[in-house]
Protein backbone atom coordinates (compact mmCIF):
# COMPACT_ATOMS: atom_id res chain seq x y z
CA UNK A 1 0.00 0.00 0.00
CA UNK A 2 1.32 3.44 -0.94
CA UNK A 3 2.22 5.92 1.77
CA UNK A 4 -0.69 8.10 2.82
CA UNK A 5 -0.23 11.82 2.13
CA UNK A 6 -2.34 14.04 4.38
CA UNK A 7 -3.38 17.67 3.88
CA UNK A 8 -5.49 20.08 5.92
CA UNK A 9 -8.06 22.18 4.07
CA UNK A 10 -10.21 24.93 5.54
CA UNK A 11 -13.28 25.68 3.43
CA UNK A 12 -15.13 28.76 4.70
CA UNK A 13 -18.51 29.68 3.31
CA UNK A 14 -20.72 32.62 4.16
CA UNK A 15 -22.97 30.27 6.18
CA UNK A 16 -20.52 27.79 7.71
CA UNK A 17 -16.92 26.68 7.70
CA UNK A 18 -15.21 23.36 8.09
CA UNK A 19 -11.81 21.79 8.52
CA UNK A 20 -11.12 18.71 6.41
CA UNK A 21 -8.21 16.29 6.48
CA UNK A 22 -7.60 14.95 2.98
CA UNK A 23 -5.87 11.61 2.56
CA UNK A 24 -4.27 10.59 -0.73
CA UNK A 25 -3.26 6.96 -1.20
CA UNK A 26 -3.61 4.23 -3.81
CA UNK A 27 -4.59 6.89 -6.38
CA UNK A 28 -7.65 7.86 -4.36
CA UNK A 29 -8.64 10.91 -2.32
CA UNK A 30 -10.64 10.64 0.88
CA UNK A 31 -12.02 13.64 2.76
CA UNK A 32 -12.50 13.53 6.52
CA UNK A 33 -14.29 16.40 8.24
CA UNK A 34 -12.84 17.06 11.69
CA UNK A 35 -14.48 20.39 12.60
CA UNK A 36 -17.53 22.37 11.45
CA UNK A 37 -18.73 25.76 12.67
CA UNK A 38 -21.07 28.60 11.79
CA UNK A 39 -19.32 31.52 10.12
CA UNK A 40 -19.69 34.27 12.73
CA UNK A 41 -21.45 37.38 11.46
CA UNK A 42 -22.19 40.54 13.49
CA UNK A 43 -24.93 43.14 13.16
CA UNK A 44 -23.84 46.50 14.55
CA UNK A 45 -25.43 49.91 13.94
CA UNK A 46 -27.31 48.66 10.88
CA UNK A 47 -24.15 47.17 9.40
CA UNK A 48 -23.32 43.56 8.61
CA UNK A 49 -19.79 42.53 9.64
CA UNK A 50 -17.56 39.45 9.96
CA UNK A 51 -16.02 38.43 13.29
CA UNK A 52 -12.80 37.49 11.56
CA UNK A 53 -10.81 36.85 14.74
CA UNK A 54 -13.42 34.41 15.99
CA UNK A 55 -13.13 32.71 12.59
CA UNK A 56 -9.39 32.41 13.22
CA UNK A 57 -10.05 30.77 16.60
CA UNK A 58 -12.17 28.20 14.76
CA UNK A 59 -9.16 27.52 12.51
CA UNK A 60 -7.03 26.86 15.59
CA UNK A 61 -9.70 24.49 16.89
CA UNK A 62 -9.76 22.73 13.53
CA UNK A 63 -5.99 22.23 13.53
CA UNK A 64 -6.14 20.87 17.08
CA UNK A 65 -8.86 18.38 16.17
CA UNK A 66 -6.97 17.31 13.06
CA UNK A 67 -3.97 16.42 15.22
CA UNK A 68 -6.19 14.57 17.70
CA UNK A 69 -7.65 12.47 14.87
CA UNK A 70 -4.72 12.02 12.48
CA UNK A 71 -1.52 13.10 14.21
CA UNK A 72 0.82 16.07 13.66
CA UNK A 73 2.27 15.43 10.18
CA UNK A 74 0.79 17.06 7.04
CA UNK A 75 1.99 17.91 3.56
CA UNK A 76 0.32 21.30 3.72
CA UNK A 77 -2.38 23.57 5.12
CA UNK A 78 -4.52 25.83 2.95
CA UNK A 79 -7.71 27.82 3.09
CA UNK A 80 -10.45 29.13 0.79
CA UNK A 81 -13.39 31.48 1.34
CA UNK A 82 -16.05 33.46 -0.48
CA UNK A 83 -14.88 36.39 -2.59
CA UNK A 84 -14.71 40.21 -2.46
CA UNK A 85 -14.48 40.86 1.32
CA UNK A 86 -11.26 42.10 2.90
CA UNK A 87 -9.48 43.51 5.95
CA UNK A 88 -7.43 46.67 6.40
CA UNK A 89 -4.41 46.73 8.72
CA UNK A 90 -2.41 49.61 10.17
CA UNK A 91 1.40 49.82 10.26
CA UNK A 92 1.46 47.61 13.37
CA UNK A 93 -0.69 45.00 11.58
CA UNK A 94 -3.68 45.81 13.77
CA UNK A 95 -7.15 45.37 12.34
CA UNK A 96 -8.86 48.59 11.37
CA UNK A 97 -12.37 47.63 12.39
CA UNK A 98 -14.41 44.53 11.68
CA UNK A 99 -14.46 43.63 7.96
CA UNK A 100 -17.76 44.26 6.23
CA UNK A 101 -20.02 41.51 4.92
CA UNK A 102 -20.65 41.71 1.17
CA UNK A 103 -24.43 41.89 1.81
CA UNK A 104 -24.04 45.11 3.82
CA UNK A 105 -26.07 47.97 2.37
CA UNK A 106 -23.26 50.56 2.27
CA UNK A 107 -22.56 49.77 -1.40
CA UNK A 108 -26.15 50.25 -2.60
CA UNK A 109 -25.36 53.37 -4.66
CA UNK A 110 -21.65 52.94 -5.22
CA UNK A 111 -21.73 51.56 -8.77
CA UNK A 112 -23.42 54.68 -10.07
CA UNK A 113 -20.90 56.90 -8.27
CA UNK A 114 -18.03 54.81 -9.64
CA UNK A 115 -19.25 55.27 -13.22
CA UNK A 116 -19.18 59.04 -12.70
CA UNK A 117 -15.45 58.75 -11.93
CA UNK A 118 -14.48 56.11 -14.49
CA UNK A 119 -16.57 54.86 -17.45
CA UNK A 120 -18.16 51.45 -17.04
CA UNK A 121 -16.69 50.24 -20.33
CA UNK A 122 -13.15 51.16 -19.26
CA UNK A 123 -13.51 49.45 -15.88
CA UNK A 124 -14.52 46.26 -17.67
CA UNK A 125 -11.76 46.60 -20.26
CA UNK A 126 -9.13 46.79 -17.50
CA UNK A 127 -10.58 44.13 -15.16
CA UNK A 128 -12.94 41.85 -17.11
CA UNK A 129 -15.07 41.54 -13.97
CA UNK A 130 -18.86 41.61 -13.95
CA UNK A 131 -20.62 44.48 -12.21
CA UNK A 132 -22.16 43.52 -8.88
CA UNK A 133 -22.74 46.11 -6.18
CA UNK A 134 -20.72 44.25 -3.53
CA UNK A 135 -17.48 44.02 -5.54
CA UNK A 136 -14.46 45.12 -3.51
CA UNK A 137 -13.96 48.17 -5.71
CA UNK A 138 -17.34 49.53 -4.65
CA UNK A 139 -16.72 48.55 -1.02
CA UNK A 140 -13.52 50.62 -1.01
CA UNK A 141 -15.35 53.59 -2.51
CA UNK A 142 -17.96 53.24 0.23
CA UNK A 143 -15.17 53.16 2.83
CA UNK A 144 -13.81 56.42 1.49
CA UNK A 145 -17.16 58.10 2.18
CA UNK A 146 -17.09 57.19 5.88
CA UNK A 147 -16.53 60.02 8.35
CA UNK A 148 -13.45 58.15 9.55
CA UNK A 149 -11.90 56.76 6.37
CA UNK A 150 -9.64 53.82 7.23
CA UNK A 151 -8.04 53.95 3.77
CA UNK A 152 -6.22 57.09 4.89
CA UNK A 153 -4.36 55.22 7.64
CA UNK A 154 -4.24 51.68 6.26
CA UNK A 155 -0.86 50.13 5.50
CA UNK A 156 -2.14 46.83 4.14
CA UNK A 157 -5.16 45.48 2.28
CA UNK A 158 -5.71 41.71 2.43
CA UNK A 159 -8.57 39.59 1.09
CA UNK A 160 -10.20 37.61 3.91
CA UNK A 161 -8.53 34.24 3.15
CA UNK A 162 -5.12 35.83 2.71
CA UNK A 163 -5.48 37.58 6.06
CA UNK A 164 -6.24 34.23 7.72
CA UNK A 165 -3.26 32.65 5.93
CA UNK A 166 -1.14 35.54 7.25
CA UNK A 167 -2.23 34.70 10.80
CA UNK A 168 -1.08 31.12 10.18
CA UNK A 169 2.17 31.87 8.34
CA UNK A 170 3.18 35.47 9.09
CA UNK A 171 3.36 36.18 5.31
CA UNK A 172 1.23 38.85 3.64
CA UNK A 173 0.44 37.99 0.03
CA UNK A 174 -2.67 38.20 -2.13
CA UNK A 175 -3.38 34.99 -4.05
CA UNK A 176 -4.64 35.63 -7.58
CA UNK A 177 -7.91 33.67 -7.64
CA UNK A 178 -9.27 35.66 -4.70
CA UNK A 179 -7.65 38.95 -5.75
CA UNK A 180 -9.37 38.66 -9.13
CA UNK A 181 -12.80 38.94 -7.47
CA UNK A 182 -12.02 42.47 -6.27
CA UNK A 183 -12.43 44.20 -9.66
CA UNK A 184 -9.00 45.70 -9.00
CA UNK A 185 -6.81 43.30 -11.01
CA UNK A 186 -5.64 43.03 -14.61
CA UNK A 187 -6.65 39.56 -15.92
CA UNK A 188 -4.15 39.67 -18.78
CA UNK A 189 -1.14 40.13 -16.49
CA UNK A 190 -2.66 38.56 -13.34
CA UNK A 191 -1.62 41.52 -11.20
CA UNK A 192 -3.17 44.65 -9.70
CA UNK A 193 -4.51 47.02 -12.34
CA UNK A 194 -2.55 50.25 -12.02
CA UNK A 195 -5.14 51.99 -14.22
CA UNK A 196 -7.95 51.11 -11.81
CA UNK A 197 -5.98 51.94 -8.66
CA UNK A 198 -4.90 55.27 -10.16
CA UNK A 199 -8.29 56.00 -11.71
CA UNK A 200 -10.06 55.67 -8.37
CA UNK A 201 -7.22 57.25 -6.35
CA UNK A 202 -6.69 54.11 -4.26
CA UNK A 203 -3.37 53.96 -2.35
CA UNK A 204 -1.19 51.52 -4.29
CA UNK A 205 1.18 50.85 -1.42
CA UNK A 206 -1.45 48.99 0.62
CA UNK A 207 -1.93 46.24 -1.97
CA UNK A 208 0.46 43.31 -1.38
CA UNK A 209 2.27 41.26 -4.04
CA UNK A 210 0.03 38.81 -5.89
CA UNK A 211 1.04 35.15 -6.06
CA UNK A 212 -0.33 32.28 -8.13
CA UNK A 213 -2.46 29.49 -6.60
CA UNK A 214 -0.21 26.80 -5.18
CA UNK A 215 2.41 29.17 -3.72
CA UNK A 216 4.06 27.94 -0.53
CA UNK A 217 4.07 30.89 1.88
CA UNK A 218 6.25 29.30 4.56
CA UNK A 219 6.03 27.07 7.61
CA UNK A 220 3.26 27.29 10.18
CA UNK A 221 4.06 29.93 12.80
CA UNK A 222 5.76 28.37 15.85
CA UNK A 223 3.15 29.66 18.31
CA UNK A 224 0.31 28.12 16.26
CA UNK A 225 2.22 24.85 16.02
CA UNK A 226 2.73 24.77 19.80
CA UNK A 227 -0.89 25.59 20.47
CA UNK A 228 -2.33 22.95 18.11
CA UNK A 229 0.28 20.20 18.00
CA UNK A 230 0.78 20.46 14.24
CA UNK A 231 4.35 19.78 13.08
CA UNK A 232 6.00 23.26 12.92
CA UNK A 233 7.60 22.37 9.55
CA UNK A 234 4.18 22.02 7.93
CA UNK A 235 3.97 24.44 4.98
CA UNK A 236 1.14 26.95 4.74
CA UNK A 237 0.04 27.17 1.11
CA UNK A 238 -1.81 29.91 -0.74
CA UNK A 239 -3.87 27.47 -2.79
CA UNK A 240 -6.98 28.45 -4.68
CA UNK A 241 -8.08 30.97 -2.05
CA UNK A 242 -11.42 31.63 -3.74
CA UNK A 243 -13.85 28.80 -3.05
CA UNK A 244 -15.16 28.75 -6.62
CA UNK A 245 -11.65 28.44 -8.02
CA UNK A 246 -11.09 25.46 -5.72
CA UNK A 247 -14.42 23.95 -6.75
CA UNK A 248 -13.66 24.31 -10.48
CA UNK A 249 -10.26 22.69 -9.95
CA UNK A 250 -12.12 19.59 -8.71
CA UNK A 251 -14.29 19.21 -11.85
CA UNK A 252 -13.69 15.60 -12.97
CA UNK A 253 -13.81 16.45 -16.67
CA UNK A 254 -12.11 13.97 -19.00
CA UNK A 255 -12.95 15.57 -22.37
CA UNK A 256 -13.51 19.03 -23.86
CA UNK A 257 -16.82 20.84 -24.34
CA UNK A 258 -17.93 21.11 -20.72
CA UNK A 259 -19.29 23.92 -18.61
CA UNK A 260 -19.22 24.04 -14.82
CA UNK A 261 -21.71 24.89 -12.12
CA UNK A 262 -20.62 25.43 -8.53
CA UNK A 263 -23.96 25.06 -6.79
CA UNK A 264 -24.69 26.37 -3.31
CA UNK A 265 -25.75 29.64 -1.70
CA UNK A 266 -24.42 31.16 -4.92
CA UNK A 267 -24.45 29.51 -8.33
CA UNK A 268 -21.31 30.11 -10.36
CA UNK A 269 -21.77 28.91 -13.92
CA UNK A 270 -19.23 29.19 -16.66
CA UNK A 271 -16.35 27.86 -18.73
CA UNK A 272 -12.67 27.31 -18.08
CA UNK A 273 -10.66 29.27 -20.67
CA UNK A 274 -6.96 29.53 -21.37
CA UNK A 275 -7.19 33.32 -21.64
CA UNK A 276 -9.63 36.04 -20.55
CA UNK A 277 -12.37 37.02 -22.98
CA UNK A 278 -13.06 40.75 -22.76
CA UNK A 279 -15.17 42.49 -25.37
CA UNK A 280 -18.37 44.49 -25.74
CA UNK A 281 -20.55 41.38 -25.90
CA UNK A 282 -19.05 39.98 -22.71
CA UNK A 283 -19.68 43.34 -21.05
CA UNK A 284 -23.31 43.36 -22.16
CA UNK A 285 -23.81 39.83 -20.83
CA UNK A 286 -22.08 40.95 -17.62
CA UNK A 287 -19.83 37.90 -17.52
CA UNK A 288 -16.71 37.79 -15.38
CA UNK A 289 -13.08 36.74 -15.99
CA UNK A 290 -11.81 35.46 -12.65
CA UNK A 291 -8.53 33.73 -11.95
CA UNK A 292 -8.33 29.96 -12.16
CA UNK A 293 -5.75 27.32 -11.31
CA UNK A 294 -2.79 26.61 -13.63
CA UNK A 295 -3.06 29.98 -15.38
CA UNK A 296 -6.66 29.46 -16.49
CA UNK A 297 -9.56 31.93 -16.51
CA UNK A 298 -12.95 31.19 -14.96
CA UNK A 299 -15.31 32.79 -17.47
CA UNK A 300 -18.56 32.76 -15.53
CA UNK A 301 -21.81 34.30 -14.40
CA UNK A 302 -22.49 34.90 -10.72
CA UNK A 303 -26.10 33.78 -10.09
CA UNK A 304 -27.98 34.16 -6.80
CA UNK A 305 -28.17 30.38 -6.30
CA UNK A 306 -30.02 28.67 -3.48
CA UNK A 307 -29.90 31.73 -1.23
CA UNK A 308 -33.60 32.62 -1.80
CA UNK A 309 -34.63 29.09 -0.78
CA UNK A 310 -32.34 29.21 2.25
CA UNK A 311 -33.90 32.50 3.28
CA UNK A 312 -37.42 31.12 2.73
CA UNK A 313 -36.54 28.21 5.00
CA UNK A 314 -35.30 30.63 7.67
CA UNK A 315 -38.53 32.66 7.34
CA UNK A 316 -40.74 29.58 7.71
CA UNK A 317 -38.73 28.47 10.76
CA UNK A 318 -39.32 31.87 12.38
CA UNK A 319 -43.01 31.45 11.59
CA UNK A 320 -43.01 28.19 13.53
CA UNK A 321 -42.31 25.37 11.06
CA UNK A 322 -38.84 24.03 10.31
CA UNK A 323 -38.39 22.21 7.02
CA UNK A 324 -35.46 19.95 6.29
CA UNK A 325 -34.06 20.46 2.80
CA UNK A 326 -35.14 17.01 1.64
CA UNK A 327 -38.69 17.81 2.84
CA UNK A 328 -38.66 21.09 0.88
CA UNK A 329 -37.51 19.19 -2.19
CA UNK A 330 -40.35 16.69 -1.83
CA UNK A 331 -42.94 19.47 -1.41
CA UNK A 332 -41.54 21.23 -4.48
CA UNK A 333 -41.73 18.02 -6.47
CA UNK A 334 -45.33 17.46 -5.39
CA UNK A 335 -46.27 21.03 -6.40
CA UNK A 336 -45.59 20.38 -10.08
CA UNK A 337 -44.73 23.04 -12.67
CA UNK A 338 -45.49 26.59 -11.52
CA UNK A 339 -45.55 28.42 -14.88
CA UNK A 340 -44.37 31.46 -12.91
CA UNK A 341 -40.80 32.57 -12.27
CA UNK A 342 -38.71 35.25 -10.61
CA UNK A 343 -35.45 36.82 -11.69
CA UNK A 344 -33.26 35.35 -8.95
CA UNK A 345 -30.71 38.11 -9.60
CA UNK A 346 -33.18 40.91 -8.86
CA UNK A 347 -31.58 43.19 -6.25
CA UNK A 348 -34.42 42.66 -3.75
CA UNK A 349 -33.37 39.03 -3.28
CA UNK A 350 -29.79 39.91 -2.29
CA UNK A 351 -30.62 41.05 1.25
CA UNK A 352 -31.83 38.70 4.00
CA UNK A 353 -35.35 38.74 5.39
CA UNK A 354 -38.99 38.10 4.35
CA UNK A 355 -38.01 36.12 1.26
CA UNK A 356 -41.40 34.44 0.53
CA UNK A 357 -43.04 37.88 0.63
CA UNK A 358 -40.43 39.26 -1.79
CA UNK A 359 -41.05 36.38 -4.18
CA UNK A 360 -44.82 36.91 -4.15
CA UNK A 361 -44.34 40.67 -4.62
CA UNK A 362 -42.18 40.06 -7.70
CA UNK A 363 -44.81 37.73 -9.18
CA UNK A 364 -47.56 40.27 -8.54
CA UNK A 365 -45.55 43.10 -10.09
CA UNK A 366 -44.97 41.03 -13.24
CA UNK A 367 -48.63 39.92 -13.50
CA UNK A 368 -47.91 36.24 -12.93
CA UNK A 369 -49.95 33.65 -11.04
CA UNK A 370 -48.79 32.81 -7.54
CA UNK A 371 -49.53 30.65 -4.55
CA UNK A 372 -48.24 31.08 -1.02
CA UNK A 373 -47.87 27.44 0.05
CA UNK A 374 -44.37 26.23 0.88
CA UNK A 375 -44.01 23.63 -1.86
CA UNK A 376 -45.12 25.98 -4.64
CA UNK A 377 -42.76 28.76 -3.57
CA UNK A 378 -39.86 26.32 -3.28
CA UNK A 379 -40.65 24.98 -6.75
CA UNK A 380 -40.84 28.53 -8.12
CA UNK A 381 -37.31 29.21 -6.85
CA UNK A 382 -35.93 25.98 -8.34
CA UNK A 383 -37.58 26.52 -11.72
CA UNK A 384 -36.36 30.12 -11.78
CA UNK A 385 -32.82 28.89 -11.16
CA UNK A 386 -33.07 26.27 -13.91
CA UNK A 387 -34.32 28.92 -16.36
CA UNK A 388 -31.42 31.18 -15.38
CA UNK A 389 -29.01 28.30 -16.04
CA UNK A 390 -30.58 27.78 -19.48
CA UNK A 391 -30.16 31.45 -20.34
CA UNK A 392 -26.57 31.45 -19.07
CA UNK A 393 -25.49 28.39 -21.07
CA UNK A 394 -26.98 29.94 -24.22
CA UNK A 395 -25.13 33.19 -23.57
CA UNK A 396 -21.79 31.48 -22.96
CA UNK A 397 -22.09 29.56 -26.23
CA UNK A 398 -22.87 32.74 -28.14
CA UNK A 399 -19.91 34.57 -26.60
CA UNK A 400 -17.32 31.88 -27.25
CA UNK A 401 -18.75 30.28 -30.38
CA UNK A 402 -18.09 26.87 -28.84
CA UNK A 403 -20.90 24.41 -28.07
CA UNK A 404 -21.37 23.04 -24.56
CA UNK A 405 -22.09 19.31 -24.56
CA UNK A 406 -22.40 18.69 -20.82
CA UNK A 407 -22.55 20.48 -17.50
CA UNK A 408 -20.41 19.40 -14.53
CA UNK A 409 -21.98 20.46 -11.22
CA UNK A 410 -20.23 20.35 -7.85
CA UNK A 411 -20.98 21.65 -4.38
CA UNK A 412 -23.63 21.21 -1.73
CA UNK A 413 -26.44 22.31 -4.03
CA UNK A 414 -26.17 19.11 -6.08
CA UNK A 415 -27.79 17.26 -3.17
CA UNK A 416 -31.06 18.73 -4.48
CA UNK A 417 -31.79 16.05 -7.06
CA UNK A 418 -34.93 17.85 -8.26
CA UNK A 419 -32.90 20.91 -9.19
CA UNK A 420 -30.37 18.68 -10.98
CA UNK A 421 -33.12 17.15 -13.13
CA UNK A 422 -34.80 20.50 -13.78
CA UNK A 423 -31.41 21.84 -14.87
CA UNK A 424 -30.82 18.97 -17.30
CA UNK A 425 -34.31 19.49 -18.74
CA UNK A 426 -33.90 23.26 -18.98
CA UNK A 427 -30.49 23.28 -20.66
CA UNK A 428 -31.18 20.19 -22.79
CA UNK A 429 -27.83 18.62 -21.94
CA UNK A 430 -26.42 15.97 -19.65
CA UNK A 431 -25.70 17.16 -16.12
CA UNK A 432 -22.97 15.25 -14.25
CA UNK A 433 -22.95 15.89 -10.50
CA UNK A 434 -20.11 15.31 -8.09
CA UNK A 435 -18.28 15.69 -5.92
CA UNK A 436 -20.53 17.31 -3.32
CA UNK A 437 -17.38 18.38 -1.49
CA UNK A 438 -15.84 19.87 -4.60
CA UNK A 439 -14.38 22.93 -2.89
CA UNK A 440 -12.59 20.96 -0.18
CA UNK A 441 -11.34 18.47 -2.76
CA UNK A 442 -10.05 21.26 -5.01
CA UNK A 443 -8.34 22.95 -2.07
CA UNK A 444 -6.41 19.74 -1.38
CA UNK A 445 -5.72 19.10 -5.06
CA UNK A 446 -3.97 22.46 -5.50
CA UNK A 447 -1.88 21.71 -2.41
CA UNK A 448 -0.95 18.28 -3.77
CA UNK A 449 0.23 19.79 -7.05
CA UNK A 450 2.20 22.48 -5.17
CA UNK A 451 3.94 19.80 -3.09
CA UNK A 452 4.72 17.54 -6.05
CA UNK A 453 2.40 14.76 -4.91
CA UNK A 454 0.51 15.14 -8.22
CA UNK A 455 2.03 16.37 -11.50
CA UNK A 456 -0.70 18.66 -12.79
CA UNK A 457 -4.36 19.68 -12.77
CA UNK A 458 -5.54 16.95 -15.16
CA UNK A 459 -3.93 14.28 -13.00
CA UNK A 460 -5.91 15.62 -10.05
CA UNK A 461 -9.15 15.66 -12.03
CA UNK A 462 -8.56 12.04 -13.02
CA UNK A 463 -8.08 11.22 -9.34
CA UNK A 464 -11.36 12.97 -8.46
CA UNK A 465 -13.21 10.92 -11.08
CA UNK A 466 -11.90 7.74 -9.46
CA UNK A 467 -12.48 8.87 -5.87
CA UNK A 468 -16.05 10.17 -5.79
CA UNK A 469 -19.46 9.01 -6.94
CA UNK A 470 -20.64 10.88 -10.02
CA UNK A 471 -24.32 10.91 -11.04
CA UNK A 472 -25.61 11.62 -14.55
CA UNK A 473 -28.93 13.37 -15.26
CA UNK A 474 -30.26 13.20 -18.81
CA UNK A 475 -32.86 15.65 -20.22
CA UNK A 476 -36.37 14.21 -19.93
CA UNK A 477 -38.92 17.05 -20.11
CA UNK A 478 -37.62 19.75 -22.47
CA UNK A 479 -40.94 20.93 -23.93
CA UNK A 480 -41.91 22.95 -20.83
CA UNK A 481 -38.75 25.08 -21.04
CA UNK A 482 -38.86 25.59 -24.79
CA UNK A 483 -42.55 26.57 -24.76
CA UNK A 484 -42.09 29.06 -21.91
CA UNK A 485 -38.72 30.55 -22.81
CA UNK A 486 -40.13 33.65 -24.54
CA UNK A 487 -42.40 34.35 -21.55
CA UNK A 488 -39.50 33.94 -19.12
CA UNK A 489 -37.34 36.34 -21.11
CA UNK A 490 -40.15 38.91 -21.20
CA UNK A 491 -40.41 38.74 -17.41
CA UNK A 492 -36.70 39.48 -17.04
CA UNK A 493 -37.00 42.35 -19.52
CA UNK A 494 -39.74 44.09 -17.49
Amino acid sequence: MAQVKRFIAFDLGAESGRCVVGEMHDSLLKLNEVHRFDTPMIRYQHNLLWDVLLIFQELVTGLTRAVEAYGPGYEGISLDTWGVDYVLLDDDNRLLGYPYHYRDSRTDTMMEKAFEMFPREQIYEHTGIQFVQFNTLFQLLAEREQQVNFLEIAERFLPIPNFLLYLLSGVQKAEYTIASTTQLTDPRHRDWSREILDGFHLPEHIFPPIVEPGTVLGPLLPEIARQTGVDPETPVIAGASHDTAAAVASIPAQTDGWAFLSSGTWSLMGLELENPLINEHALQFNVTNEGGVAGTTRFLKNIMGLWPLQECRRYWAQEGTEYAYDRLQQLAEDAGYTEAWVDVDDARFLKPGDMPEKIVAFLQETDQPFREDVGWIARCVLESLAFKYRQTIQGLEELTGDPVSRLHAVGGGIQNTLLNQLTADAIGREVITGPVEGTGAGNIGVQAIARGVLPDLQAFRNLVAESFELVSYQPEQQDYWEQNEERYRSILAD
